[in-house]
């Protein structure tokens, strides 16, 4: 046991150690944290200050109270690395330089710990290397009346350098070279390999900021071998690796934007190194600090689309989580039920030819028609012949009863109510923070009052033909104030099927498209209500023969997002969204057999019945793609992966898998009677992999 925890400790340190120095250029990667570890070999000055400066800003942190699995320890572990290396490209290791060494670190812990409370808690930023800029400051203004300090930066190790490469060239390797402080040309190709080895995103807009830099920088001062010889160019490369593939969502618009953010770090170079240099010493990472959090903080505030929320270990997999995400779903639109029972027809849909125009555009007008198209019954002059009249209105939402009216008599068909447009109605707010406003509804007939609580399904009135009418139907319109006839905004229904296609929750309907409700179904909900630590195994079968097994169990994330965890540590998020089940994403191998149960059912309608359809989109991290997701950042909609499924029997799903409208494969899914998948069935044209449940 005290062996294993032995490993277990070393293991950790080094998890650490590689951790802090990948974050130096803010990756999240171990081989890059090694390599850039072995960069800093080849000057024992910078390796050794840099390790003490680690190990100290670790012990002070503890012996503190901060905590090991404080995420303020990333923060303040490379920060410490980063005033090391400085200490360590200054001076050469002694007692004294060690001293200062220990006293900066110590200081860099608390500089880390207090301006990242500041920034996250007033303006939810991060503190980035903020810290290591100010210490590194005062180590060049302190450093300067400690005449013991043996000064071992004016030795340049020109062994590391490799003359015979052109300038332009030169340039880019010695700024990549100095982010781990050794601006050299051998140094600046491994640090550059690293990034390309990393993410082919992160060498793109590493090489796009450095030259934006430099000719923004040859432009101004008119000197292109002086643009080159910039020492703070370094400050174009971390804009980059920041701006184009960490905060924001690799796209055109991204690239754009990190375009811009260079052009304005090359001012702030130019302008603090006027004032820095009557000190001597550099602006260090000023220049990509102060650009980074301004983008960053206005970009946030303005609520820029390509914000991302989820900054995962590489911009490859940020930009395809946002992606699943964007495409699936809409969390922003509001969503509601249908306000009745029963197949309907949109009469009048958003922007409708007649009185859904300008303010309000985004309404449905509904009503109820017969096999031949008719919306009533004889002659139709009589509004009782219409067959939506006296129909009960049932609550689309949850929410509290705003304003009713019940008082305006119910036109005859043909007639209308001009002084009173929208007749009797009723108004209905969530807590989401919008209102539903009813109306058209028939006289005497609201059941509710001003202050009911209540729930989906709630009867409310009855479809009536009071107000502007000139023939019975529903309106229904989503607003911003309780004020009836108040501006209208776009909204969406959920849990409704089309009758002729069978397609569920379209984005929008059309006029003469026939909807009927879905129910929640017990039953079906019951076959997905997962339970912690439960266990499902299954048998894989290759072409009929088996070929291995797969065993996974229910676990919890810190947040309360459930998923399926297999023995490989691979995860498949799921849940529930709206009146259905999904899987939410997968995070793991694409060799792993749990990214079948997405492929086959990325989500489902929770409701009995059979005969409908629906489409859905399918994560790149899925299946195998050609396309380098370096090309998908410039077209989103490249090398798009959707699945249509189909439910044409009780608890047997069928889908098909296509990209660029070309089918792949056919998947069959069979639900278990009680709880779970029973099958998966994946038909391609030389395989078919079959897993059944044992």
């Amino acid at each position: 046991m005290e062996e294993n925890t032995f490993i277990k400790n070393i293991k950790d340190t080094f998890a650490d150690l590689t951790s802090s120095f990948s974050n130096l250029i803010f990756i999240k990667s171990k081989l890059v944290g090694l390599l850039l570890f072995a960069c800093t070999l080849f000057n024992f000055n910078i390796a050794a200050q840099g390790i003490i400066s680690l190990i100290v800003s670790i012990l002070f942190a503890r012996f503190i109270g901060i905590k090991k699995d404080d995420p303020i320890n990333k923060l303040y572990s490379y920060n410490a690395l980063l005033t090391g290396f400085a200490i360590g490209f200054l001076f050469k290791v002694t007692y004294l330089s060690i001293i200062l060494t220990f006293g900066m670190s110590i200081m860099t812990v608390l500089l880390t710990y207090t301006l990242s409370s500041i920034l996250y808690n007033y303006f939810k930023l991060p503190v980035l290397n903020i810290p290591f800029t100010i210490s590194a400051t005062i180590i060049y203004l302190s450093s300067s009346k400690y005449s013991n300090l043996i000064v071992d930066s004016f030795y340049k190790q020109d062994q590391y350098n490799l003359e015979f490469i052109p300038g332009y060239i030169q340039g880019l390797l010695r700024a990549a070279g100095i982010l781990v402080f050794m601006p050299y040309d051998i140094i600046g190709i491994v640090v550059l390999l690293a990034i390309l080895f990393y993410s082919r995103i992160t060498f793109f807009v590493t090489i796009l900021s450095y030259y934006t830099g430099i000719f923004f920088l040859a432009l101004l001062k008119g000197s292109i071998p002086l643009a080159f010889a910039e020492i703070s160019s370094f400050n174009f490369i971390l804009v980059g690796i920041a701006l184009g593939g960490m905060f924001l969502i690799p796209s055109k618009r991204t690239y754009l934007l990190t375009f811009t953010g260079v052009l304005v770090s090359v001012f702030i170079i130019d302008a603090t190194s006027v004032f820095w240099v009557s000190f001597g010493i550099p602006v260090f990472t000023l220049p990509f600090n102060l650009t980074v959090l301004l983008y960053i903080y206005v970009l946030g505030s303005v609520k820029y689309p390509m914000m991302n929320q989820t900054i995962l270990d590489k911009p490859e997999r940020s930009l395809v989580n946002f992606l699943n995400y964007k495409n699936r779903f809409d969390w922003i639109t509001p969503s509601i039920n249908l306000p009745f029972m029963g197949k309907w027809t949109v009469y009048q849909g958003f922007n409708g030819e007649w009185t859904h125009k300008g303010a309000w555009k985004y309404a449905y007008d509904f009503v109820i028609e017969d096999d031949n198209s008719k919306t009533y019954k004889g002659h139709g002059s009589e509004k009782e012949d219409f067959y939506c009249f006296g129909k009960p209105i049932i609550s689309p939402i949850d929410g509290t009863i705003i304003d009713i009216y019940d008082e305006l008599d119910d036109n005859e068909p043909e007639q209308v109510d001009k002084d009173n447009n929208w007749g009797n109605y009723v108004i209905i707010y969530s807590q989401l923070g919008y209102y539903i406003e009813i109306s058209h509804l028939k006289k005497d007939s609201i059941k509710v009052k001003r202050g009911d609580v209540i729930t989906k399904g709630t009867p409310l009135a009855e479809c009536g033909n009071s107000g502007y009418s000139p023939q019975p139907h529903l309106h229904i319109q989503l607003q911003y104030s309780p004020y009836i006839g108040y501006v209208g905004f776009e909204f969406k229904f959920n849990s409704l099927k089309l009758v002729e296609s069978g397609q569920l929750d379209p984005d929008v309907l059309q006029k003469g498209n026939k909807v009927v409700p879905l129910a929640t179904s017990k039953s079906i909900s019951r076959k997905f209500q997962f339970i912690l630590d439960e266990e499902f195994n299954y048998d894989i079968y290759e072409n009929d023969e088996k070929a291995s097994e797969l065993s996974f169990k229910v676990k919890m994330e810190s947040d309360g997002t459930y998923y399926f965890s297999d023995t490989e540590g691979n995860k498949l998020y799921f849940g529930k969204d709206k009146d259905r089940f999904v899987f939410f994403k997968y995070s793991g191998d694409k060799r792993s057999y749990l990214r079948y149960f997405m492929l086959g059912l990325p989500s489902l309608s929770l409701t009995d019945g059979e005969n409908f359809s629906w489409e859905e989109y399918l994560p790149d991290n899925l299946l195998t793609s050609k396309l380098p997701k370096i090309f998908k950042s410039f077209c989103h909609s490249a090398d798009k992966t959707s699945g249509r499924y189909f439910k044409t029997k009780e608890n047997v799903i069928e889908g098909k898998i296509s990209k660029n409208k070309q089918v792949l494969f056919d998947t069959e899914l069979t639900l278990c009677e009680v709880k779970g998948i029973k099958d998966i069935i994946i038909n391609t044209e030389n395989k078919k992999i079959w897993m059944t449940k044992v």
